[in-house]
């Protein structure tokens, strides 16, 4: 016995052996494209390099960090907006993807594989077209504006008044997400054994009840991860600000940050068009800081969450 231990040990040893050996290129490309250039962001996130001191910078400790957080500094402005578009385009992005899901897996709903197809779509179009789309649609000249000239009514600058441009990105970002959460809900339905609600409709429990008591936490325990993710993504979702409203509009607020901006794409624009890199490596800290901090404080979130349901 304890030489077959033994040699099921070295067979162990062995084995993970090998496999680091196959994760070694990973390992390196990780280092390499990652890990270095993430410590050379926070080292100059502590100088003034830029385009005035592009050759000669100097180490500056934690002047551009007081910058950022000093109350004449546009951060919070922008950090309100960016935990309002979080939370918003992942609770709308979640909600409406599972209610469009329940209503698919009504089995008296007719040709109900093709709207489920159909409604696919705007998940299978490239998100890079689908917003220049959406931009296209919103513009002084676009379909929304020829809409209400039709009917009488005067056009709106959709993307260049303040409420309206938040509130389009937030319903452009739901039209985009939704099929992945719908497509997620479906296939979590799937997997609710059916005895469960034979079971309590003999039991006599109503339609509202059995979604209250079964459906809902059920479809929580499995989906509820997923928000870590999801809130995660939003929190950095630059292509969509960047090509729907480029931040915009930003004639009442700042010069270098508008309405939309969120903090990664105030961040970039802080990049081009003043070029202080330092400043720029400083945001770019303070924004993983606080990623790490959301994907922690979500995870606690949703765990007492599966506890309670």
């Amino acid at each position: 016995m304890k030489n077959g231990a033994h040699y099921y040990n070295r067979y162990l040893k062995k084995e993970a052996r090998i496999a680091y050996f196959f994760l070694l290129p990973a390992l390196i490309a990780i280092t390499l494209a990652t890990l270095i250039p993430s410590i050379y962001n926070i080292y100059i996130s502590f100088t003034n390099y830029g385009l005035y001191h592009y050759f000669e910078y100097e180490f500056i400790g934690l002047s551009n960090y007081k910058e950022i957080l000093s109350m004449n500094s546009p951060f919070f402005s922008v950090l309100i907006w960016t935990i309002i578009w979080t939370v918003a385009s992942t609770l709308l992005n979640y909600f409406s993807g599972m209610f469009i899901a329940l209503l698919l897996n009504n089995p008296n709903l007719k040709e109900r594989n093709i709207y489920r197809t159909l409604l696919i779509i705007p998940w299978a179009l490239p998100g890079v077209i689908s917003i220049q789309m959406w931009h296209g649609m919103l513009s002084m000249n676009g379909v929304f504006n020829q809409i209400l000239a039709k009917v009488g009514l005067s056009p709106i600058n959709w993307l260049n008044e303040v409420f309206w441009a938040r509130f389009w990105v937030i319903a452009v970002n739901v039209w985009l997400s939704f099929p992945y959460f719908m497509t997620i809900t479906n296939a979590a339905l799937q997997s609710i054994p059916t005895e469960i609600y034979e079971s309590a409709k003999v039991d006599g429990a109503t339609n509202s009840q059995r979604f209250r008591k079964i459906t809902f936490p059920l479809l929580n325990r499995i989906l509820a991860p997923l928000l870590v993710t999801q809130f995660a993504f939003q929190f950095n979702n630059f292509n969509l600000i960047y090509l729907l409203t480029g931040g915009g509009p930003r004639e009442s607020l700042g010069e270098y940050f508008g309405a939309t901006d969120i903090l990664v794409s105030y961040t970039f624009n802080i990049m081009r068009e003043v070029q202080r890199y330092g400043l720029t490596a400083a945001y770019g800290v303070i924004t993983f800081i606080m990623t790490v901090f959301i994907l922690i404080l979500s995870t606690f979130l949703i765990k007492g969450l599966k506890e309670e349901f």
